[in-house]
């Protein structure tokens, strides 16, 4: 099977919501939703961004700046990889993210293509 990225952002309705009970809500999804993908054997790996926390480097005037972070609602707050037999299967698994339903955020799938580097002789 190949493997695909699912980057998800987007997502930043649970700290406006002012609601308490709504992380540990979304949170329950999350843990749901990745229990669903281990069974399927789909799950391969996932990380949480922390919010805000890191550095954004570009090129203005053929030097390279730090910052400014894009806007909450174009960030992506986690990466998961998981492996599907297609595209479209993945695709499948991405629309059942949490993020999507619960907090009106956004999926990109990308395929992940490994990188092998030459070896030393």
């Amino acid at each position: 099977m190949a493997k695909y990225m699912l980057l998800l952002g987007g997502a930043d309705l649970d700290k406006r919501s002012q609601d308490p009970a709504f992380g540990p809500q979304i949170f329950q999804h999350f843990k749901q939703w990745l229990g669903a993908l281990q069974a399927g054997g789909h799950y391969v790996a996932s990380h949480k961004l922390r919010d805000q926390i890191g550095a954004r480097l570009s090129v203005r005037g053929g030097e390279v700046v730090e910052g400014p972070f894009m806007e909450t609602k174009e960030a992506v707050g986690g990466v998961f990889i998981i492996e599907a037999a297609s595209l479209e299967e993945a695709i499948a698994l991405a629309r059942t993210a949490p993020t999507l339903e619960l907090q009106k955020g956004f999926v990109e799938v990308r395929v992940v293509e490994e990188v092998k580097l030459p070896s030393d002789h």
